[in-house]
């Protein structure tokens, strides 16, 4: 098997330990049992603990800062933000575990460590440019705003296990109430961006 094979298999058995445990409370030792390895390669991979959780922390925002943001080509600004949105809901949904650890960082912790802001926000803020210019929508700080809000409703839905849903009519989502929240938050962010602009 391969080092980096080792060291994602490694990152893989960490990710539901942390998100559940905590920093403090996901032990090294129950990180390498989980992974089938030993602890001298889990230190040999990541130095120790706090190696561990940097690597991970670093693969995540890694994996936000390359999304491939769908909607290009789309000539409409309200469907292309409507993709956006569904695609970003996706992705949140597919990476919940990793979502979740970096929630219990910030609510452990009242923020990111300074040394994840200075790597990965300037990058994430060009995505989000990116994302945006093509749809004449000013990154002003009202629209930044209502960015952060949107982000904030999108994460906590991400992560919520279908059974708390189950009140919402899933209508014809094919019964899935993931699919009726997103389609909610491709309309919330149509408000919020597009129409509010429109209208002021």
């Amino acid at each position: 098997m391969s080092g980096d094979t080792t060291r994602e298999r490694i990152l893989e058995a960490a990710a539901p330990l942390f998100a559940t445990e905590g920093f403090a409370g996901a032990s090294t030792r129950a990180i390498a049992l989980a992974a089938g390895v030993n602890i001298a390669t889990l230190a040999y991979h990541f130095g120790d603990k706090q190696g561990l959780y940097a690597a991970l922390v670093d693969r995540t925002y890694g994996r936000m800062v390359a999304f491939d943001i769908p909607g290009e080509g789309e000539p409409d600004p309200e469907a292309r933000l409507r993709l956006i949105v569904l695609g970003l809901y996706r992705f949140a949904r597919a990476h919940q575990v990793e979502v979740r650890v970096l929630l219990r960082h910030v609510l452990e912790n009242r923020r990111l460590p300074e040394a994840v802001s200075a790597k990965w926000l300037g990058p994430l803020l060009g995505r989000v440019a990116a994302a945006f210019a093509p749809l004449g929508i000013p990154l002003d700080p009202d629209r930044m705003l209502a960015l952060l809000s949107l982000n904030h409703l999108l994460v906590r839905y991400a992560i919520t296990e279908p059974e708390d849903l189950a009140l919402f009519e899933p209508g014809t989502a094919g019964g899935d109430p993931h699919a009726v929240v997103a389609e909610h938050l491709a309309d919330v962010a149509c408000r919020l961006l597009l129409r509010a602009g429109a209208a002021a």
